[in-house]
């Protein structure tokens, strides 16, 4: 993918006394990994930190990007120096200084800058913030009157996390080139987790790298078995997202961007890497074995095949790509269909079941609770009294870490009451609304197509929201930040863009050639 020359500084350019920085600084960071992985964490972290990055920074020539792209880029992964940790599922187990944390706070840094010096007049907070600062309140709450505050101080320092990604990406996105830089870091990241999960599936075992993200031996143990009730059956990848359903919503919320992008003006190397990369995701996909998953991102492209067909910019353009994608998921739904059809009809029903269960559990909260809910980030610590087992048969079947519901919706509405589910709804109806409204300017082929296909992965997102908790799982719901920045972003690029060929178009203005920012 190509890059603004303006912005950034490509490999061709390097001299060899940067060509040798970089050789230095990569031999380093294996050393510095070395370390990582064999001391203790609260140093070898500030360490890496503290002798890598300069080097990476001085090589790049532009150090805003650097931090663009590695904050987007790390996002996803789980490494982290983390304070009072406690095991737990459905929120954030603990206080954490995140990867992406050293990448976001230096550009909030260049944020306050901008503003100090006059570069820029004012910030975009996008109403969007209100819904999710709403839910931060409620949290807020259940940290001074609630039974489990630490543990909900735990999940408000996490949302003021995700609300600080989600304003930066917002405010540092606004010519088209910006978006394109976190396109690419988005799509390095499912990279990397791709190839991760390869290696997994080649060798049908954990590869060790749980401080990054991968799931713990004992989980995929877990999550394996849970499909047909026999040891090496399957193995069902999780890359570095934590667990194979996670890794799966992971994927069904990207792929539908980089698969609408190949329908745009880029070149054709561009478009074949598009294309690549939405083929290894889609195998990446069945490798998980999530049927929620596959349904959210089956909807998805229906979603998008549906713009490619009916929008009006779009309808009698690209044929080709048209036709060659529809034989390409001809394919692969005729080279998948047997796994798939044994994973729909031979899976052992428990895990069904088991959710059925919980959103009973969940239902009764609900009516014990109904305006403001038992508190934030609480779920698995109030269970008792709405299951039918005690506290020795929870022990017996689930061990000292009891689950929450797999159901986003209902583990919003349990804990922070229909107030919270109303502001949790309102937050998704208004990001797929502003998506839907890009995708009504035709001022940039592919800021259409970027929309398009965020529009597709929030679906997939909010469908999976029906068996799954992921946003609340501290890396994957920071990439869902990522992409709702980019909506938002979007919104103001078109609006900007729109007032400004307006005023060009004027019958005072002077004839110029019209061109979007």
């Amino acid at each position: 993918m190509t890059v603004n020359s303006a912005s950034t500084t490509s490999l061709r350019g390097l001299g060899w006394p940067q060509w040798m920085l970089v050789a230095v600084a990569a031999l380093w960071a294996a050393i510095l990994v070395i370390v990582f992985f064999s001391a203790n964490r609260l140093y070898s972290l500030p360490l890496i930190a503290g002798t890598l990055l300069p080097l990476m920074l001085y090589a790049s020539r532009n150090p805003r990007l650097f931090f663009l792209l590695g904050m987007v880029v790390s996002s996803v992964f789980g490494l982290s120096i983390n304070f009072n940790r406690q095991i737990h599922v459905g929120g954030a187990p603990s206080f954490s200084i995140d990867l992406m944390d050293l990448f976001m706070v230096p550009l909030i840094v260049f944020l306050i800058r901008d503003y100090a010096r006059g570069y820029r007049q004012d910030y975009r907070m996008s109403g969007v913030s209100g819904w999710w600062l709403g839910l931060i309140g409620l949290g807020a709450i259940s940290i001074l009157l609630g039974p489990y505050r630490q543990f909900a101080a735990f999940e408000v320092v996490r949302m003021l996390k995700c609300w600080l990604l989600f304003l930066v990406v917002v405010n540092e996105c606004v010519r088209e080139r910006h978006f394109h830089h976190v396109v690419v870091a988005l799509a390095w990241g499912v990279l990397v987790n791709l190839l991760v999960a390869g290696l997994q599936y080649t060798l049908k075992r954990s590869l060790g790298l749980q401080a990054l993200g991968e799931a713990a031996p004992e989980a995929v143990l877990g999550a394996n078995l849970g499909v047909y009730l026999h040891a090496g059956d399957v193995y069902r990848v999780s890359g570095l997202v934590g667990h194979p359903n996670l890794f799966s919503a992971y994927l069904a919320l990207l792929l539908p961007t980089f698969t609408a992008l190949i329908f745009t003006n880029y070149g054709v190397r561009t478009k074949w890497l598009l294309a690549l990369l939405s083929a290894m995701g889609l195998v990446g996909l069945l490798l998980t074995l999530s049927r929620t998953a596959w349904v959210a991102y089956a909807v998805a492209m229906l979603v998008l095949m549906g713009f490619l067909y009916f929008h009006p910019l779009l309808r009698l353009r690209f044929g080709l790509l048209k036709g060659g994608m529809k034989l390409g998921i001809g394919i692969a739904a005729a080279l998948a269909a047997g796994p798939i059809i044994n994973r729909l009809t031979a899976s052992d029903s428990g895990a069904l079941d088991f959710r059925y269960e919980w959103l009973q559990v969940a239902w009764k909260m609900v009516q014990a609770k109904p305006i403001v809910g038992f508190g934030l980030n609480s779920f698995s610590y109030q269970i008792l009294g709405y299951t039918p087992y005690s506290t020795a048969k929870l022990v017996e079947m689930f061990g000292p870490v009891w689950p929450v519901v797999h159901n986003t919706y209902f583990l919003v509405w349990s804990e922070q009451g229909t107030i919270g589910l109303i502001l949790f709804l309102g937050l998704n109806i208004h990001l797929l609304w502003l998506a839907y409204r890009n995708t009504q300017f035709a001022l940039s082929e592919k800021m259409l197509m970027l929309n398009v296909g965020a529009m597709a992965g929030l679906i997939a997102i909010m469908i999976d929201g029906l068996g799954s908790f992921y946003l609340r799982v501290p890396g994957p719901a920071r990439v869902f930040w990522v992409m709702a920045g980019l909506i938002v972003a979007s919104h103001y690029w078109n609006v900007r863009n729109l007032a400004w060929r307006r005023e060009q178009e004027a019958p005072h203005a002077r004839p110029e050639v019209l061109q979007v920012k």
